[in-house]
C-alpha cells in the first residue's frame, strides 16, 4: 500500500489544495474526481458480531486505475472465542481490492449499499493516506467494539482527514439523549437473541453518559450522522445510496425468544410452589450459577472492553451455590433483594438490561421465596412459654394432682 501512496502523492502532496497541481505525470491532483471517497454499509449478518452490519471506506482513483475498501477486521471471533472473551482478540485495518470485497460479501448473502461522500480534494487524498498508513500498522491493535467499531473508526479517521476543516453538526436528533446501551438495544430488535446476548456482555459502561460523537456505535448510526454533519456548508453525505449488491431477505423471528424462554422459566418455578420437586430447584440453580460464573469472569477477569461492572451479577452469581446447604435461612433475604433489583431496573431512566432477563429473574424470586417459606413452615420460631411449652406427660401429671386433691378435699 505505500506505493499506492507514492503513485497518488508524489511530488505534490502537502498542504491544502486550493489551486490546480500537477505531478511530473500531468495528472491535477485538485480535481475533485482525481480521487473518490465512498461509504460502504453493509448489511447485518446472522452472527452475533454481524447483527449491526458492518462499513468501510472505498477509495478510487480512476486515473491510477485503484479501487481499494479499507475496513477494520479483527482475528475471527469464532475460532477464537475464548481470546475474545479474555479481550486479547487482535484487530486492525485492511485494504482489499473492492472486485475481491464485493464477490466475499455475494458469497455469503449479505448486501452493500454506497454512499459517496463529499470531501474536499485534500481532505480525500489525506484520507488515502491516512488509510494506507493504518494498514501498513498490521493487526496489532486490542479489539474493543465500542471504540474501535467499523464506525466509531471510520468516523474517527474521517474527522482527522478533514483537519484543518471541521465536522459540523447544528443540531443533533432527539435520539442523542439516549445512552450508548439504548443505541445498541434499537438496532437488534430484530434479532431478540443477539440482543439478549450483547446485554450480557454489554456492563456499566455503555450507560456513561458520553459525549455524542462517542455514541455512534453502528454503520446505521454512522450514516445518519453523515446525513446532518456539513463540510464547507455542505451535507457529507446528500444523496441517497447506490445498491451495490441485494441483500437476502430478512428472516422473521423466531417465537421462541428471550422472554419466551424467560416466560416458560416463570411458569415452571410458579408450579413447582406446588409441586415441590428438588430436581427442577437443581436445575435453575445450575442456570443460576453458570450464569454467575460467566458474569464473575467477565466483571473480575476479562479485559475485554466494558465489563468493569454488570448489573447481572447481583440476581446471577456463585453466592447461592456456595451456601445452598443453609438455603432455607437466607432464601427469603435472597428474595427480596432480587426484587428491589427488579424494581431499580424498572424505575431507572434508560433501560439498563434486555427485558427477558427481568421476567427470568422473577423465576428466582418465586423460586426462593418458596425455598425461604417452606423453611419457616418446617422450623417454626417458638417463644418460651410455660403453658405452650409443656410436655403432655406434664399436663396429665398436673390433672392428676389436681383430682387426687379434690379428692382429699371432700374426704
Amino acid at each position: 500500500m505505500a506505493l499506492l501512496t507514492a503513485l497518488l502523492f508524489s511530488a505534490c502532496f502537502g498542504a491544502e489544495i486550493t489551486q490546480p497541481s500537477f505531478g511530473s505525470d500531468g495528472i491535477d491532483r485538485s480535481d475533485p474526481n482525481f480521487v473518490t471517497a465512498s461509504l460502504l454499509v453493509m448489511s447485518p449478518g446472522d452472527e452475533l458480531y454481524s447483527c449491526a452490519g458492518h462499513s468501510c471506506i472505498r477509495l478510487e482513483c480512476p486515473k491510477f486505475n485503484l479501487d481499494y475498501c479499507f475496513s477494520y477486521e479483527s482475528e475471527g471471533v469464532v475460532d477464537k472465542i475464548f481470546t475474545f472473551f479474555m479481550g486479547k482478540l487482535k484487530m486492525g485495518m485492511f485494504a482489499i481490492p473492492t472486485a475481491d470485497w464485493l464477490k466475499m460479501y455475494k458469497d455469503i448473502g449479505r448486501g452493500i449499499t454506497q454512499y459517496r461522500l463529499n470531501l474536499p480534494p485534500d481532505a480525500k487524498q489525506r484520507l488515502w493516506k491516512l488509510l494506507d498508513g493504518k494498514v501498513s500498522e498490521g493487526a496489532n491493535l486490542s479489539y474493543d467494539y465500542l471504540e474501535r467499531g467499523c464506525a466509531q473508526s471510520d468516523l474517527r479517521i474521517l474527522r482527522e482527514a478533514l483537519n484543518p476543516y471541521s465536522m459540523a453538526v447544528s443540531s443533533w436528533p432527539e435520539q442523542y439523549k439516549q445512552t450508548r446501551r439504548e443505541f445498541v438495544d434499537g438496532f437488534t430488535a430484530s434479532h431478540p437473541w443477539n440482543r439478549f446476548f450483547l446485554h450480557a456482555i454489554c456492563g456499566a459502561e455503555l450507560d456513561r453518559e458520553v459525549p455524542n460523537m462517542q455514541k455512534i456505535v453502528v454503520p446505521s448510526d454512522l450514516l445518519g450522522l453523515l446525513r446532518i454533519a456539513k463540510v464547507n456548508g455542505s451535507p457529507i453525505i446528500d444523496s441517497e445510496g447506490v445498491e451495490l449488491l441485494a441483500a437476502k431477505p430478512d428472516v422473521k423471528p423466531s417465537f421462541f425468544s428471550p422472554a419466551v424462554a424467560s416466560g416458560v422459566v416463570v411458569v415452571l418455578a410458579a408450579v413447582n410452589w406446588f409441586l415441590k420437586v428438588h430436581c427442577l430447584d437443581w436445575l435453575l440453580l445450575a442456570i443460576q450459577s453458570l450464569a454467575g460464573f460467566f458474569f464473575s469472569y467477565l466483571v473480575f477477569a476479562s479485559n475485554l472492553t466494558a465489563t468493569d461492572w454488570n448489573w447481572l451479577i447481583v440476581p446471577f452469581n456463585l453466592l447461592p451455590l456456595i451456601f445452598w446447604r443453609w438455603r432455607q435461612k437466607w432464601a427469603l433475604w435472597f428474595a427480596a433483594v432480587l426484587v428491589l433489583w427488579e424494581i431499580g431496573m424498572i424505575a431507572y431512566p434508560h433501560r439498563l438490561t434486555d427485558p427477558a432477563y427481568l421476567v427470568l429473574v422473577a423465576a428466582y424470586i418465586v423460586m426462593y421465596a418458596r425455598i425461604g417459606w417452606q423453611g419457616r413452615v418446617r422450623h417454626p420460631v417458638t417463644v418460651a412459654n410455660p403453658t405452650t411449652s409443656r410436655s403432655c406427660a406434664d399436663i396429665f401429671e398436673q390433672l392428676r394432682r389436681a383430682n387426687e386433691a379434690a379428692r382429699k378435699g371432700r374426704g
